[in-house]
């Protein structure tokens, strides 16, 4: 006879089961959705060339090799490619990537990375700009490239109306990215916010870190912000960060100001100062003057939650 209680296991695990089999089959449906309406963005007189291609992170090099490790990176989920040509093989052509990073953060932190100063601000999706006749668009999950192969008026204006038709097909749910809405905002130049996920500064300590230009004290001051686990771990960063200084610059100090702890980094031709604030840590990057970079900081702690 079985048990109330065991009963009752069997019956958790069922629901458990029949919830996951549901998840994985509304992803799949999502893929297989994506895959059958792109036809539907081929432009008039083009045509879409073979048909639309599905990648997983485990074959995603086959398509962009060189590059996969980077998307890789941010936790792709898959990637969905189409080629939209004219006049045959021959003729000109414009390829569609659409990634699908599992969520707005990683969506963003791809978009932020690959970002040129020299596009042009367009309006899709929640960030997008054009840059000769391409087009980059991060909406939600999703990373959306549109690369052209000419750089004509023709080309420009095809590229837009594919962009626009992606863009208005993929769904936001409006899941915010924490550090656009904590970084400071005060001063910063516009386009310059970034999300890293791993070796930000090219330290494999530093991970899910957000870095932008601020224009402060008439020159331009990078600040850096970094959400943990914890306080505790928040502190063992900061301490590693000292102990870099101290092997690869001339060292560190700690200097008390206005009642707050900052370890001030002399990397020989610029200053580093970081902090601590709870389970944050933060901090501006090669300042040339001591005296300014710990004034940079200060205010950047002042301004944090």
């Amino acid at each position: 006879m079985i048990s109330l209680r065991k009963t009752s296991i069997f019956g958790l695990i069922l629901s458990v089961c029949i919830f996951l089999s549901a998840c994985a089959k509304t992803t799949d449906d999502s893929i297989q959705s994506l895959a059958n309406i792109i036809p539907d963005f081929t432009p008039e007189n083009w045509e879409l060339y073979d048909q639309v291609k599905q990648f997983t992170p485990e074959n995603l090099y086959e398509h962009i090799n060189g590059r996969a490790e980077f998307y890789i990176a941010y936790d792709v989920v898959g990637m969905t490619f189409a080629n939209f040509m004219k006049d045959g093989l021959k003729g000109p052509f414009i390829d569609l990537f659409i990634y699908d990073m599992g969520n707005a953060t990683n969506a963003f932190g791809v978009f932020s990375a690959e970002r040129s100063q020299e596009g042009t601000p367009v309006k899709l999706g929640r960030e997008a700009y054009g840059q000769d006749a391409n087009y980059y668009i991060w909406k939600g999950r999703y990373y959306i490239t549109i690369i052209a192969s000419e750089t004509t008026e023709e080309l420009r204006s095809i590229s837009r109306e594919i962009a626009n038709k992606t863009s208005n097909a993929l769904s936001d749910s409006g899941e915010k990215v924490w550090g656009l809405m904590v970084m400071p905002q005060k001063d910063m130049i516009a386009g310059t916010i970034k999300y890293v996920k791993t070796d930000a500064m090219g330290l494999d300590f530093m991970k899910n870190t957000y870095m932008a230009q601020y224009r402060k004290y008439d020159t331009d001051i990078k600040y850096f912000l970094s959400q943990r686990e914890s306080d505790k771990i928040a502190n063992d960063i900061v301490g590693q960060y000292a102990d870099f200084a101290k092997q690869y610059g001339k060292g560190s100090e700690i200097k008390v100001s206005d009642g707050t702890n900052l370890i001030v980094c002399d990397m020989e031709d610029y200053f580093d100062v970081v902090f601590q604030k709870g389970n944050l840590v933060a901090g501006v990057l090669s300042v040339k003057e001591k005296g300014l970079a710990v004034k940079a900081a200060m205010e950047m702690f002042n301004q944090l939650p």
